[in-house]
This record gives C-alpha cells, sequence and structure tokens, in this order.
C-alpha cells in the first residue's frame, strides 16, 4: 500500500484525516462545554473550542503529513522527476 504513495505527500492526507479528527473532537468538547458551564456565554466559549480544535488538528496533520512524506521518501525521490 505505501507503494501506491511512494512519491506523493501525504500532508494533504493528514489534513484530511485532522480536520475530520478536529470536528468530531471539537463537537464533543463544544457539547461538554455548553453541558457542564449552562450559562449564556457557553455558545460563545463552544464555538470557540469547536473552531479551534479544527483549525489545531488540522494543521498539525498538515505538518505532520508532509515531515512523514519527507522523512520516508526524501524530498528529491519523486518518480517522473527530471531535476533529480
Amino acid at each position: 500500500m505505501l507503494d501506491q504513495l511512494r512519491g506523493r505527500n501525504l500532508a494533504h492526507v493528514g489534513c484530511t484525516m485532522g480536520l475530520t479528527l478536529g470536528l468530531f473532537i471539537g463537537l464533543v468538547v463544544a457539547l461538554v462545554i455548553i453541558e457542564v458551564v449552562r450559562a449564556a456565554g457557553a455558545v460563545n466559549w463552544a464555538t470557540i473550542a469547536w473552531f479551534g480544535c479544527t483549525a489545531i488538528l488540522g494543521g498539525l496533520g498538515y505538518f505532520l503529513g508532509d515531515r512523514f512524506s519527507r522523512q520516508r521518501w526524501g524530498s528529491r525521490d519523486v518518480p517522473g522527476d527530471v531535476r533529480k
């Protein structure tokens, strides 16, 4: 399976996985905040937590996917690349 991904940048795959995980975890955190605080400002804090989890995990996935791609295949190991 990794041979099919050889030479591809996995930053976009990591970003997609991070965003999906961030949306889910952010939603759970937002629901917990709303349930625990039960105040007028709880919805505002829950929204900030939801967006924050999504942005942080999406960025982390992008960074880790890019780093994994470089570590696994190097920056010059791209099939069909004439600049070798």
